[in-house]
């Protein structure tokens, strides 16, 4: 049986499937709650993990913060259930602990006036452990933090190598105006290596432009999604790249054959042979703007289905 992209719309508000081999539609969901954000995918259950980060807009320029993370059986394509992560907001990137039938969740706010980590009991859909702040190193098993690492801005989407060995950051944050700081001069855009014996940063990989996300193949392949902007022209342009406009994720298929980059701006998947590193195919996945939402954003959090 092919196995299935699973693509949401932040600004559609909606849930997509693609055959991964043609890239044939096979299913849609619309109505869902505002502004999905990410999705994680526990193959064990058939179920998808959806965050809803806020009311409607972005991270910059939002409304209410979001309170919750949809649960939809993939067979079925229906919510089955939701998960109320109150008294903390914005739940965005999600990762499963499948040992522990845990959920874990960054948010953006409701931990000690700031964001950080909460942990769902998915057997209770309580919230267990709750640490703060971002890039903070945790104990899983303990539920307690062990250090703090300072990097400068966030990112969309941090990468893990396969035996859990290595982290991997792009740093500085894309702002607007392609560079973190205007206070520092020729600032470089970087992933950074952390080992996660130590909690150090052991290596830095210059990019030619601002990293926005990591992903992390099946082969420990490093991908790098990047925001390109014409930084001397006003107002600023987007460039054009190998990709679509803004690659805010990544993702790839368990054999690493494939990989997939979801490029918001322009509402689009980009299909990329990872055998021959050449874009197999594009999918459009939103691209009629909703009049109610002030920027449109379409293709944002996936993940692959077998």
């Amino acid at each position: 049986m092919p196995s299935t992209l699973a693509v949401v719309s932040q600004s559609g508000e909606s849930l997509t499937f693609y055959d991964v081999d043609s890239g044939e539609k096979t299913g849609h969901m619309s109505n869902l709650i505002a502004e999905p954000h990410e999705l994680c995918y526990d193959d064990r259950t058939g179920l998808l993990y959806v965050t809803h980060a806020y009311a409607h807009g972005w991270c910059v320029a939002h409304g209410e913060d979001g309170k919750t993370v949809s649960v939809i059986d993939c067979k079925q394509q229906k919510v089955v259930d939701t998960i109320d992560v109150t008294p903390h907001g914005g739940p965005h990137y999600a990762v499963l602990d499948k040992s522990r039938d845990i959920l874990y969740s960054s948010v953006e706010v409701g931990l000690e006036g700031a964001g950080g980590i909460i942990g769902i009991d998915l057997k209770t859909k309580k919230i267990i452990s709750h640490r703060a702040p971002k890039r903070t190193v945790m104990d899983v098993h303990e539920g307690r933090m062990t250090t703090r690492i300072g990097l400068p801005g966030g990112c969309e989407q941090p990468g893990i190598s396969s035996d859990g060995r290595y982290a991997y950051f792009p740093i500085p944050t894309p702002t607007t105006s392609n560079h973190w700081d205007s206070s520092i001069d020729d600032v470089q855009s970087v992933v950074v290596l952390i080992d996660t014996s130590t909690n150090s940063i052991t290596a830095t990989v210059p990019l030619p432009s601002s990293g926005l996300t990591v992903h992390v193949d099946c082969l420990d392949r490093i991908l790098v999604g990047h925001f390109r902007l014409d930084r001397p022209q006003i107002p600023q342009k987007h460039l054009p790249g190998k990709l679509s406009l803004a690659p805010l994720t990544v993702t790839s298929t368990p054999d690493g054959k494939r990989a997939f980059a979801a490029n918001i701006f322009s509402r689009t998947v980009t299909v990329v042979d990872m055998e021959r590193l050449k874009v197999e195919k594009t999918i459009e996945v939103d691209v009629v703007h909703r009049q109610d939402k002030t920027m449109h954003q379409g293709a944002h959090g996936m993940a692959v289905i077998p």
